[in-house]
């Protein structure tokens, strides 16, 4: 663990406003991923992703996408090639 927290500790900055132990125990959280997604630098997004890997990414943008902004789900979903849900249209 001490190796993870050394590497991610400069994800620090964008959880401010919470105890850094928790955020390091949820890494693989819907709210830690999309806020890492959202408004994390590329570097943060690479390590986190080294960390908790793509397949967990993949599964976050299937099921939370909504926790995302539309830009930062258009953005994610087009990086990793999931498709929007057709909805169907009543004509």
């Amino acid at each position: 663990m001490k190796k993870v927290n050394k590497r991610l500790s400069f994800l620090k900055e964008i959880f401010w406003d919470y105890q850094w132990q928790s955020v390091l125990k949820n890494l693989t959280s819907p709210f830690v991923i999309a806020r890492v997604l959202e408004i994390g630098t590329s570097r943060q997004v690479k390590e986190l992703i080294k960390i908790i890997g793509e397949e967990r990414i993949r599964e976050f943008l299937k099921k939370y996408d909504k926790l995302l902004s539309k830009q930062s789900q258009n953005f994610w979903k087009l990086c990793y090639g999931i498709k929007e849900k057709k909805t169907s249209k009543k004509t």
